[in-house]
C-alpha cells in the first residue's frame, strides 16, 4: 500500500493532516512522523502496509493470531461474535483505552475471505506513512482473500467520518507463501534512531 490518494479531509481532518510532516516531504531531521523519529509503533492501519515483510496466522477456537515481522507485533483478532466496542475513549469506568493496533473481530465471508472488522485506534499514529490522520473512532475493513493455494490479498478501507468525506481506500497487499519461511526479528531500536 503505497501512499494511497486520500479522500477529502473534514476542516478537522485538514487541520491534524497539515500539522504531520512525513519523511518523504521532509529531510529526517524535519519530520515529526513518531516513528521516524522515536520508534514509536506505526499503529493499524499503517502498520499492514508500510514496511510489510512477512505475516503469518495462527488459529484458536475463538480468534485469530497475525504475527507481524516487522517491529515483532501481532494482533489478535477475536473471532467469537462479540461485537467491536464502541466505548473506546470515553469517560466511563468501562471505557476502554484506544490501543496502537485497535480492537479487532473477524468472521470468515466464505471458504477464502476473512473480514477483519477494527476500531479503537491511538489517534498518535498515522493511517499512511505520508501523514494521513485517523481519529480513536475510525473503523477500518480489511478483506483477506486467498486467491489460490500461494497467495493471499488484502484490501483495506477506513470509514472516519471526522477525519475524511468519503471511505478511504487504503490499497491492497499480495502475499505469497514460501514453505518453511520464518519470521525474522525486524525492530526499530531507539538507540539507532538517526
Amino acid at each position: 500500500m503505497e501512499n494511497p490518494p486520500a479522500p477529502p479531509l473534514t476542516p478537522l481532518g485538514k487541520q491534524l493532516f497539515d500539522m504531520n510532516k512525513p519523511i518523504g516531504k521532509w529531510s529526517p531531521a524535519g519530520t515529526n512522523d513518531p516513528h521516524t523519529r522515536f520508534c514509536d509503533p506505526f499503529g493499524f492501519p499503517q502498520n499492514m502496509g508500510n514496511e510489510m515483510r512477512g505475516i503469518s496466522f495462527s488459529t484458536m477456537p475463538n480468534r485469530v493470531i497475525m504475527l507481524i515481522e516487522y517491529q515483532d507485533l501481532w494482533r489478535e483478532v477475536w473471532t467469537d461474535g462479540r461485537a467491536l466496542p464502541t466505548d473506546v475513549g470515553g469517560s466511563g469506568k468501562d471505557a476502554l483505552d484506544p490501543r496502537y493496533n485497535g480492537y479487532s473481530v473477524g468472521h470468515w465471508e466464505d471458504d477464502y475471505t476473512f473480514v477483519v472488522d477494527t476500531t479503537g485506534l491511538d489517534d498518535r499514529s498515522w493511517a499512511t506513512k505520508s501523514g494521513y490522520p485517523h481519529s480513536i473512532d475510525a473503523h477500518v475493513q480489511e478483506r483477506f482473500t486467498r486467491v489460490d493455494h500461494n497467495d493471499l490479498k488484502l484490501t483495506v478501507t477506513m470509514v472516519d467520518p471526522k477525519i475524511y468525506t468519503k471511505p478511504f481506500d487504503l490499497g491492497t497487499e499480495y502475499f505469497r507463501w514460501i514453505p518453511n519461511q520464518e519470521i525474522d526479528e525486524w525492530l526499530c531500536v531507539p538507540s539507532e534512531v538517526m
